[in-house]
Order: C-alpha cells, then structure tokens, then sequence
C-alpha cells in the first residue's frame, strides 16, 4: 500500500510539474546554499511552463542570472 500511494504521489507530482519545482530548487541550494533561498527568495511558481522566482533583492536575481545557465529549466525571474 504505501509504495502505490508514493507512485500515485510520484504521478501528481509529475503531471502538475511539481518535480520541476523541486529540482530547480535542489539546484539553487547546491550552488547557494539553504540560507540563500530562505533569506533572499519570497516564492517559487510555475507559470506557462516557465519556473518563476520572486526574489527580495536586486543582488539575489544577480546571483541567479549568473548561474541560470546551468538550469535545464527556463527559469522568470520577478
């Protein structure tokens, strides 16, 4: 039971474009750290198949245009 309901969720997950989110996310933490998304990113969104990123301040969607080469995923930066 508990490994249909994990594919289930593996599903939803996929089909609402969830594991985007995630991954895109991981990939932020790796190159920034956990204190970068806490202390400089309000939200993460998807919108038209494109990762948006509302950031705080100028200096955080620096840092992310730089290394937005690196993401397999078209990210929109707000």
């Amino acid at each position: 039971m508990p490994k249909n309901l994990n594919k289930i969720i593996q599903e939803i997950f996929i089909e609402k474009k969830i594991d985007k989110l995630q991954k895109t996310e991981k990939e932020i933490k790796s190159f920034l750290g956990k204190v970068f998304i806490k202390k400089h990113i309000k939200n993460f969104f998807l919108e038209k198949n494109k990762v948006v990123i509302e950031v705080r301040t100028i200096e955080a969607k620096t840092e992310l245009n730089i290394i937005k080469k690196n993401f397999n995923t078209q990210l929109k930066l707000l």
